[in-house]
């Protein structure tokens, strides 16, 4: 006689088919729209009242920062050509970010915020507390004090770790880890723009 199926934590909300129940009803509800709308009384400048709040904050920013990050990568870095393309892709990819904060957002308005599917599931996965001001902190000393490469690798791994709760985060993943090759391998376009040799090129007399 098989053994009965233990449910734990790890791959439950109180039961997995919560989680998935609630991503597809936010999945139904979602439109062509710009930035969320962040719920009032979630004040993104207040880190002292701890709990769910901090959490939603922090990734919030998370999220945006990569919107800038990548943003700012493909104007900057990127050479022109390759650039056209990401630039054209990258509305798509910032409105999957979008979505993600608005799942973040749904948080906000429930009840018990803390019971929530996305919140539970987002314990579970160690982005929550004192795990997730780790990872957050991490990223900004990358941030303050390595190449691009370095902080967009950071940036994965919390994304990695996101993508089973938020998952409309997969495209942004698979879209970082193309920019991250081309920052890492292809030319850089603010050097290119140096020209140091314009006026010295004897191999093409």
């Amino acid at each position: 006689m098989p053994m009965a199926e233990t449910a734990t934590l790890s791959d439950t909300i109180t039961t997995k088919e919560e989680l998935d129940e609630w991503k597809e009803r936010m999945a139904r509800q979602r439109r062509e729209r710009g930035e969320p709308v962040r719920p009032p009384g979630l004040d993104p400048k207040n880190y002292r009242r701890g709990g769910w709040q901090d959490d939603v904050n922090l990734l919030v920013a998370f999220l945006k920062g990569i919107k800038n990050i990548m943003d700012l990568l493909i104007k900057y870095r990127v050479p022109e050509q390759p650039a056209a393309l990401f630039a054209k892709l990258l509305p798509e990819v910032e409105r999957n970010i979008n979505w993600a904060i608005s799942d973040l957002y749904d948080i906000v308005n429930a009840p018990d915020p803390t019971s929530h599917p996305c919140y539970v599931g987002l314990q579970v996965r160690d982005l929550t507390g004192e795990p997730l001001a780790l990872k957050a902190r991490e990223l900004d000393d990358r941030i303050n004090d390595s190449p691009p490469v370095a902080v967009l690798e950071r940036v994965d791994s919390i994304l990695g770790s996101l993508i089973p709760v938020l998952y409309s985060l997969e495209p942004v993943k698979e879209f970082k880890e193309t920019l991250e090759s081309r920052i890492k391998h292809g030319g850089d376009r603010a050097i290119q723009t140096l020209d140091i040799f314009r006026d010295q090129q004897p191999w093409n007399r």
